[in-house]
């Protein structure tokens, strides 16, 4: 009972080994941030057209 492993948390193991580094891989870190930047793109997209509009 001292030596539980849960499948469910942590990330999915990647293609390439070698490729983490420290707690969190750097690979995980990159797409985070990719992610975090497309989700502020598509923010910005759909309210274009009230900033254009303010004047």
């Amino acid at each position: 009972m001292a030596t539980r492993r849960s499948t469910s948390t942590g990330p999915p193991p990647r293609a390439t080994p070698g490729s983490e580094s420290g707690p969190m891989g750097s690979v995980i870190k990159k797409r985070r941030k990719r992610m975090a930047k497309k989700k502020h793109r598509k923010l910005l997209r759909k309210t274009r057209h009230q900033r254009r509009n303010k004047k």
